[in-house]
């Protein structure tokens, strides 16, 4: 009866300039493999072995590679667009403290105004009407002094 079993077939694997080691464990296993029996085949795995493990690597770090590469651009345009953000945040702020500062100059004008037309129709009128003046501060001053003693009961 023969036998069905299948011998793997070695893959000859891509030889990379730059690695000694890897030049010195070909030529281990051609020395294997031209000893004859199981052994060549068990070196030829581990050999197919180690190749594939090394290509899986040499692409994993360059995805990571890539990866930080593209993260790095990433990171300077959010950088980017974030001081230009703030830029345009302090502008506007700069901008509304001018005009919340040029309103409130107007409003004090207005108000200085107010108090010396205030001021001025007050005094015209105790020069008018003297008598009728101190009776209106009288009337008023009770007023104010009931208010305080209520709140001071309560």
């Amino acid at each position: 009866m023969a036998s069905t079993e299948k011998t793997p077939t070695r893959i000859k694997p891509q030889p990379d300039a730059g690695d000694g080691a890897q030049n010195a464990h070909d030529a281990a296993d051609t020395s294997a493999a031209d000893a004859g029996g199981d052994e060549p085949n068990a070196a030829a795995a581990v050999h197919e072995l180690t190749d594939t493990l090394g290509r899986a690597w040499s692409e994993a770090r360059g995805t990571v590679n890539q990866l930080g590469v593209d993260l790095g651009k990433r990171a300077k345009n959010v950088r980017a667009e974030t001081r230009r953000a703030a830029s345009e945040a302090r502008e506007t702020l700069s901008d509304a403290a001018g005009d919340m500062a040029e309103l409130g100059e107007e409003i004090a004008e207005d108000a200085i105004e107010l108090g010396r037309a205030l001021g001025l129709g007050v005094s015209r009128f105790v020069r008018k009407h003297p008598v009728r003046s101190v009776a209106i501060a009288a009337a008023a001053g009770a007023v104010f002094a009931h208010l305080l003693r209520g709140r001071r009961r309560d």
